[in-house]
């Protein structure tokens, strides 16, 4: 019998967020122990001094760029199960372990709800959170669905999986990767490509982490330099071809709004 952790939080820390200490507060205040660390491409004496002050490892990745970023964060895990936690964002103390009770061999990633974290308080649910919602329906009975066709039905019409809400099992996972070909939209592709794997998604749909918006975050950077719309338009068309994709991204570009402050 072995008391090591199954799973780790991992913190690909970016320049100096005034938030990290409160996502590391959170992460150490789980219900069961998981292992903390920080990787950065941007190390900063800040970032340093915080992993130096709660005594976590930290490592920097001489590569620039998201995908290298997350998927250089991955490769530092050494626990069956990991979840690449966002710097500005926090985790309920009972997130750890849903997932980690929620896991079984033979499951890709396992997601939970979230809420939005604006001025320091939740916000109350919008119309973006319901159709995110509404999108999940074939976890409407059971949380694990296995099948490939539902699988990429939850993601035909949007993005509704929250990618620092995802636990990845690495051991099912294999050769996975964040490709380099999106900035913003790179966790959407990552999804739509596990699903076509044999393997389970597996949903929690209880809102278990509090996902920070403000001015300075990198999602609502991209919303205001058009490359959001951009790459969620190649998703579309990649599922539904040219014509029927500019309806659907339309449409779904109506709910950016609640990204922004």
């Amino acid at each position: 019998m072995t008391n090591d952790p199954l799973h780790t939080f991992v913190i690909p820390a970016y320049k100096e967020s005034p938030f990290i200490e409160q996502c590391i507060q959170s992460l150490l205040a789980q219900s069961v122990k998981s292992e903390i660390i920080i990787t950065t491409s941007t190390p900063t004496d800040y970032t340093k001094n915080i992993a130096e002050k709660y005594n976590l490892p930290y490592y920097i990745n001489d590569k620039k760029g998201i995908a290298n970023d997350w998927n250089f964060a991955l490769s530092k895990v050494s626990t069956p199960l990991a979840t690449i936690a966002h710097q500005d964002d926090i985790y309920e103390s009972a997130y750890a372990e849903s997932v980690i009770k929620a896991t079984n061999k033979n499951v890709l990633i396992t997601f939970t709800g979230y809420c939005d974290w604006v001025n320091d308080q939740r916000r109350p649910k919008s119309l973006n959170y319901f159709v995110k919602r509404v999108l999940l329906f074939p976890f409407l009975f059971k949380n694990e669905v296995k099948s490939n066709y539902f699988k990429k039905l939850v993601l035909k019409f949007g993005d509704p999986i929250c990618c620092p809400a995802v636990t990845y099992n690495l051991e099912a996972l294999n050769d996975f990767g964040f490709s380099q070909d999106f900035t913003v939209a790179l966790d959407w592709y990552a999804w739509f490509q596990l699903a076509n794997r044999k393997g389970s998604f597996v949903y929690i749909s209880r809102n278990l982490m509090n996902h920070r918006i403000h001015e300075e975050s990198e999602t609502t950077a991209k919303l205001s330099d058009g490359i959001r719309k951009q790459e969620e338009l190649q998703m579309f068309q990649m599922m539904w071809g040219k014509r029927m994709a500019a309806f659907i991204s339309w449409v779904y570009t109506l709910g950016h709004a609640d990204n922004k402050i």
